[in-house]
């Protein structure tokens, strides 16, 4: 059937057919033009072509065989486009930068597209006046909250807050940055990845759900864990507020008003309370609240993007234990390994900052909380929000260094395999690699002031150890503010 359906087609279809002009270019390898060399002898558009009752009338020279045949051709290469999509990070990053893009951070167009060099950052864009829009409200909303607090007074507290919105408006702008570098950054793993997209590259990841499944589970796991962290902290503060409205007394105002003046005293100070400026009030709460989450969940990212290329070389490595390789086998593996530690240097460069801002902020704020954690609270729910509050934070850390200590882990791993190559098939290119990968500090770092590695984790919790007891024996205990009765 399928013979006599491909001989009809070559009949239908060939150069010598009048229905056909010579020259039309429908039989080159275009997409756009896909599909078109096939209904050039009907008359009408694709749709006409496929309605009810129109197909026999203007597609008679196509037989009911090469319907089938097309359909069947159709559907294997929509599986195989599935299936066997290249494993690049630019498909994978797509749904988390778009996260991100819902918080005012990283406005960059057309980041669903294959083609890296089509997502870029345009200033005449509706994401970057978003963006634009979002940074100068948070600029006077942050000046108005370290203004009030320095003069009520700085205690532990109110100073981290100050931190907070400090380190979470600097994230915002750096990552307004980085958008404007994304073309380039995404060229350095497309360079990367070029030889990766082979077959035997491609055997030996089992297909593209590896990488995928990392990037996306961790990061939106993350994302909705900070979510309940949210709603927990929102019902913590409605529970604290009937708390002071039942301790003084407050029968002028209602349970919002209260609510409102008692938790942003810096804006309903200056600004009229009413809808407009409580909806741009909670915008600006809640994009800067996600902001400190997202900066964990993107370099989780494209600590993953670097980490899974070593590990694709370590398994191509473990294919072919025990096998003679020939001398142009260990050089292409060696320019592979070249070319994924020369974009670990460029992800250090890009993304150094991030990663310093992220593990000095995080480390300050496990401190603090767990300081803040010997005090008695009024309110259960002040309870619960704290405790799961601070146990996000610290697996939210735990969770980004360990991932971003695994890049230097797997640039390592194939070591042991390259040493027990026989010697009789050793060469210039192995013993190169070797060196390489012993000698090669493929690590991501603080701008250089630390480095990601599995020892940096005990590091940091030796740390919080000593600065704990530094605060329990030297700082007061900061007063309960659920029976504080002024608003300003």
């Amino acid at each position: 059937m399928y013979e006599k359906a491909a001989n009809h087609f070559n009949k239908t279809m060939s150069i010598e057919n009048p229905h056909i002009r010579k020259g039309n270019g429908y039989g080159r390898g275009n997409w756009k033009s896909f599909g078109r060399q096939y209904v050039r002898p009907c008359v009408g558009s694709f749709h006409h072509a496929v309605a009810p009752g129109k197909l026999e009338k203007h597609c008679t020279n196509i037989t009911r065989d090469f319907c089938l045949l097309c359909l069947m051709k159709i559907a294997s290469s929509l599986l195989l486009f599935y299936f066997f999509l290249p494993i690049t990070f630019n498909i994978f990053r797509a749904k988390v930068l778009l996260l991100g893009q819902c918080i005012t951070l990283l406005p960059v167009v057309n980041i669903f597209s294959a083609n890296y060099r089509t997502a870029r950052f345009k200033l005449r864009s509706f994401r970057c006046i978003y963006s634009l829009v979002y940074l100068a409200l948070t600029g006077i909303y942050c000046t108005l909250f370290i203004r009030w607090y320095i003069r009520k007074g700085l205690n532990l507290a109110y100073f981290a807050n100050c931190i907070y919105m400090v380190v979470v408006y600097l994230s915002a702008w750096l990552f307004f940055f980085i958008a404007l570098r994304w073309q380039s950054i995404l060229g350095a793993f497309s360079r990367c990845e070029r030889s990766f997209l082979s077959d035997h590259y491609r055997r030996q990841s089992k297909g593209r759900f590896a990488l995928g499944w990392k990037i996306r589970f961790t990061g939106f796991a993350i994302f909705a864990l900070a979510l309940v962290e949210d709603w927990l902290n929102y019902y913590s503060a409605y529970q604290s507020n009937i708390v002071q409205i039942a301790t003084c007394n407050r029968t002028n105002v209602t349970v919002w008003q209260n609510f409102y003046l008692r938790e942003h005293p810096h804006v309903f100070h200056w600004l009229p309370f009413n809808g407009f400026t409580i909806a741009i009030t909670e915008w600006i709460n809640r994009c800067m609240r996600y902001t400190w989450t997202y900066l964990d969940i993107f370099i989780i990212s494209f600590c993953y993007g670097a980490q899974f290329r070593y590990e694709q070389i370590f398994r191509r490595l473990v294919a072919v234990q025990g096998i003679a390789c020939p001398t142009n086998f260990w050089h292409d593996v060696r320019m592979d390994y070249v070319a994924v530690s020369e974009l670990v240097q460029v992800l250090d460069a890009q993304f150094g900052h991030l990663i310093l801002l992220a593990c000095a902020n995080d480390m300050y704020f496990i401190a603090t909380q767990l300081f803040n954690g010997f005090q008695r609270r009024r309110v259960i729910a002040n309870y619960v929000y704290f405790w799961y509050s601070l146990l996000l934070l610290m697996f939210r850390t735990i969770v980004m260094l360990y991932v971003g200590s695994g890049v230097y882990a797997a640039s390592t791993s194939p070591l042991q395999l390259l040493r027990n190559v026989p010697s009789q098939h050793w060469g210039i290119d192995l013993q190169r690699l070797t060196d390489e990968v012993a000698s090669g500090e493929n690590v991501l770092s603080g701008k250089q002031f630390f480095f990601l590695k599995r020892q940096l984790i005990l590091a940091m919790a030796g740390t919080l150890v000593t600065y704990e007891l530094v605060l329990l024996d030297q700082v007061k205990k900061i007063p309960d503010t659920s029976t504080d009765c002024s608003y300003f």
